[in-house]
């Protein structure tokens, strides 16, 4: 218990921080204008307070990793907006259906969205005030390279989530326009450039080079400052993301050696869902995004990020006693929901069931959410835990992955038998055998995509599976994104192209009709 008070003191502790980073008494003046860390252990207190995500407040970055896939399905029921929800009606009707002008009209509908270009640009920021004081402080080598390292390790992760949300995928066409690589900081306004986007590939390059030095400067580091059981970003949380960008670029060998130094190298388990605590009346759900979870590895992000689309307005509908009751406007999909078989564990684990607050009970339809700190009335625990954790399930499926795209079906095969025997029904489990070739891979995928549901991977997974065609309602009316579509890559929000015109928005397809 004692880790984890410190692990949501040091969460609780970072809004205050970052607040105060830049006036402390651990800065100094450099100039007038201008203050400086003295030592390693300042920088250290600015790189929490400014480029670490919490589970407070803090920039919003995953705001959209889930909506625009298969897993998401707008409410069957019968049911209407409140009147003095038409706006927001409107605005989630563009972002649902792919519309180009999603932000334009969510903007001019009031509704409020949050600028994801915006905030992880701010703790790429943060990030980069860190690398570029590290030379001028004190501090201990060891000290220096434990900075360098979280601050390399975020910035990589950053930048592979803002290309895969604005750039094409990158086994797509890697020299197609990417993000601009911003790799300094620059505090003046008046030192502030206009940068033009670099490629995909580009943008790859980087974070892989980003990564590596991390790594590099991470195995300078005693073995017990490579990874504490705390928020701050670790060595096994770099080798399981660079595991990841490996299999986007298709280098299988690479993946398959990742994936397998985060299962062998460290003390991370497995967590066999047919143990799980009896889910009490407090407590419905498993918190899987906690230190007590024994395959969480780093924990991350708002809880209010990850799932306010869905918090943020209801359908309302008529009981059969006339009183109005409201349910999500977005729910789980049927074919998400219909390919977890009987015995599978997953479901009903890994995905929070809508609740009735009129009869306070929950009921059969699931939500787009779960994994984390579920309340006695089945909605999320903002602010009191972590929205997605980095999770040793993902280096298995990555490494069986990766093999079986390498001829390696052995591998593969065995990666996921130790992964699926502790997530269905011990006793009705039947181990998978003789598959092979195409038939291998697509049940990997099948696999992934329950296992990882709803922690932002699966638009991504679609991108680069080859951006499928694929169809979803919104109330009766069907709308389809097609294969190869435009709307498998974001479009640059109109205000961020209003504040840098160095800026090419991204081609954008037809406006979509029902």
């Amino acid at each position: 218990m004692k880790k984890r008070n410190i692990l949501y003191t040091l969460a609780g502790s970072i809004l205050l921080l970052l607040s105060t980073a830049s006036c402390s008494d651990f800065l100094e003046p450099k100039s007038p204008n201008e203050y400086v860390p003295k030592d390693a252990n300042a920088l250290q207190e600015l790189l929490i307070g400014a480029a670490y995500p919490t589970a407070y407040g803090g920039n919003r970055f995953l705001t959209f990793v889930d909506c625009f896939s298969d897993d998401w399905q707008f409410h069957k029921l019968d049911a209407s907006f409140a009147d003095d929800d038409i706006g927001r009606e409107t605005a989630l009707r563009a972002l649902f259906t792919w519309q180009p002008d999603m932000f334009i009209t969510m903007e001019t509908q009031g509704y409020s969205y949050n600028n994801i270009w915006q905030g992880y640009y701010k703790y790429i920021l943060g990030t980069n005030a860190v690398l570029d004081y590290i030379g001028d402080v004190k501090g201990t080598d060891e000290e220096k390279n434990y900075v360098i390292a979280q601050a390399l390790a975020l910035r990589g992760f950053y930048y592979f989530m803002l290309v895969n949300h604005f750039g094409a995928p990158y086994n797509y066409d890697k020299d197609a326009l990417g993000v601009p690589l911003k790799l300094e900081s620059k505090l003046n306004a008046e030192d502030e450039v206009l940068i033009p986007r670099n490629t995909v590939g580009e943008v790859y390059k980087q974070i892989l080079t980003d990564l590596n030095e991390a790594e590099r400067c991470f195995l300078t580091l005693p073995k017990a400052k490579q990874y504490q059981l705390d928020y701050m970003m670790n060595l096994p949380a770099v080798q399981l993301l660079k595991s990841r960008l490996f299999l986007y670029m298709e280098n299988w060998a690479e993946a398959a050696k990742y994936a397998n130094k985060v299962i062998t190298d460290w003390n991370f388990s497995l967590l066999d869902l047919n143990n799980l605590p009896e889910p009490t009346k407090k407590e419905p759900y498993y918190n899987f995004v906690s230190p007590d979870s024994p395959e969480a590895i780093w924990f991350f992000g708002n809880i209010d990020d990850l799932a306010g689309i869905n918090e943020s307005v209801a359908l309302e509908i008529e009981d059969p006693s006339g009183k109005s009751v409201y349910r999500d406007v977005f729910i789980a999909s049927d074919e998400l929901l219909n390919s977890f078989e009987e015995n599978d564990l997953r479901k009903d684990n890994y995905i929070v069931k809508e609740f009735d607050n009129t009869n306070t009970e929950f009921l059969d339809s699931y939500s787009v959410y779960g994994k984390f700190k579920i309340s006695s009335k089945g909605a999320p625990q903002s602010g009191e835990s972590f929205a997605l954790a980095l999770r040793l399930s993902e280096a298995y499926l990555n490494l069986a992955e990766a093999s079986a795209l390498n001829q390696q079906e052995g591998a593969a095969l065995n990666a996921m038998k130790t992964l699926l025997e502790k997530r269905y029904k011990t006793d009705t489990y039947q181990q998978p055998t003789n598959l092979t070739g195409e038939t291998l891979v697509n049940f990997i995928r099948n696999e992934r995509r329950k296992e990882l549901c709803f922690e932002g991977q699966r638009w991504f997974d679609l991108r680069r599976y080859g951006m499928p065609s694929f169809s979803r309602m919104w109330a009766k009316e069907v709308y389809t994104l097609k294969k190869n579509d435009p709307s498998y890559t974001m479009p640059i929000p109109e205000e961020v192209l209003r504040e840098n015109s160095s800026l090419e928005q991204n081609p954008l397809a037809p406006s979509r009709k029902d």
